[in-house]
């Protein structure tokens, strides 16, 4: 997924829109557009675009109380939640820390489908009684009743990364005391049941000979490679429990000085092609990094006559993280501008945490996987 856009936060939690999201908003504003003007032909081009456009934006508005209904119940347990992302397939919470126990991921995990089931009923009760007073609205009211129920039930399969399959994880989890099995059986399933739909959808649209029978292989899709994305996800876990920066982090004691040259760094610390990255110190603290990725956007002729401290990546407080921090919490923040972690151990600088010292654990976990 792209980066996206920041709509605004809700308790210090960001709301952020994907660009994926703007195709399916404007794919489900035709679809409203079509429906509506099928059922109420005589209600005129501009009042059924209005109310598409108004459906439109209720349903993003449901998805979006779905998640925030998961991350509201997480900042109650205690769980750090970082964003709220909404997509082409619907919406994600991304809740910072794994629940520490079942009781507490099927706290979290519920939240959704209620908030859902809620919305359902509450729009079906809007909208009923209308239907002969305003039947445009009770029309727009009613879809958006069934399709937030839809979505309460549909979420509740058990297979991840649905809501359903963290139930299915956390129910097997409080019984046999294995996270990791557990995790094991929600992978299964949410593989399955992307295979089903990716079937289902192919062989639906060679029945019916509509395309958009494919957009149930499309999540089905997504489905099996979320499913297997949380598996190499809970190896990984698995792998560095126990470890902690310092045992990882690329050990340096060199720190370059901001107020040289690009010209005279590069000469003095005898780089080749891929340059690795280091420290930039300021008036003797760590202000940023400088590597390949820095160099390379300085041109050539104009080295001379750069500054590090002109060209570095500037770091700030999430870039900094102390060396007996567990490996696993200091891969939860949002990666830093640099791509780099600084190591620090009683004030003073001592490593570099950078996507080479990860490569090298992803690296090892592969091979452990492929024998």
């Amino acid at each position: 997924m792209s980066r996206g856009f920041r709509l605004g936060s809700v308790r210090g939690v960001d709301v952020i829109a994907d660009l994926s999201l703007f195709i399916i908003a404007a794919l489900l504003t035709w679809s409203l557009y079509a429906d509506l003007n099928r059922a109420f032909p005589a209600s005129g081009t501009d009042a059924v675009l209005v109310a598409s456009t108004v459906g439109g934006f209720l349903f993003f508005g449901s998805v979006f109380l779905h998640e925030l209904s998961h991350s509201l119940v997480a900042l109650r347990r205690g769980l750090k939640v970082r964003r709220i992302r909404l997509f082409i397939f619907g919406g994600v919470s991304e809740i910072e820390e794994e629940a520490a126990t079942p009781s507490d991921e099927l706290a979290v995990t519920l939240a959704g489908p209620a908030a859902s089931l809620v919305l359902g009923i509450a729009f079906i009760a809007i909208g009923w009684p209308l239907a002969s007073a305003l039947p445009l609205v009770a029309r727009i009211s009613l879809i958006l009743g069934i399709a937030n129920l839809s979505i309460a039930v549909f979420n509740l399969l058990p297979g991840l990364p649905l809501d359903g399959g963290r139930m299915l994880r956390a129910l097997v989890w409080r019984r046999s005391g294995d996270r990791a099995r557990a995790t094991r059986l929600a992978v299964a399933t949410g593989r399955v049941l992307g295979g089903g739909l990716i079937a289902a959808g192919i062989g639906l649209a060679f029945m019916i000979r509509d395309v958009f029978a494919l957009w149930f292989a499309a999540v089905g899709w997504f489905l099996f490679e979320a499913a297997s994305t949380a598996a190499v996800q809970e190896e990984f876990v698995a792998r560095i429990e126990g470890v902690v920066v310092g045992d990882v982090m690329r050990r340096t004691d060199v720190a370059i000085e901001g107020e040289m040259t690009v010209a005279a760094a590069l000469e003095l610390h005898g780089w080749g092609e891929r340059l690795r990255a280091m420290p930039v110190a300021v008036g003797g603290r760590v202000v940023g990094i400088f590597g390949t990725r820095e160099v390379a956007k300085i041109d050539p002729t104009q080295r001379q006559e750069t500054l590090v401290s002109d060209a570095m990546t500037a770091i700030g407080p999430a870039d900094v993280v102390a060396s007996d921090v567990s490996l696993r919490r200091a891969l939860v923040p949002d990666a830093a501008a640099s791509g780099v972690l600084v190591v620090v151990e009683e004030g003073e600088v001592i490593g570099l945490l950078t996507a080479e010292e990860m490569s090298a654990i992803f690296a090892d976990l592969r091979s452990k996987r492929s024998r």
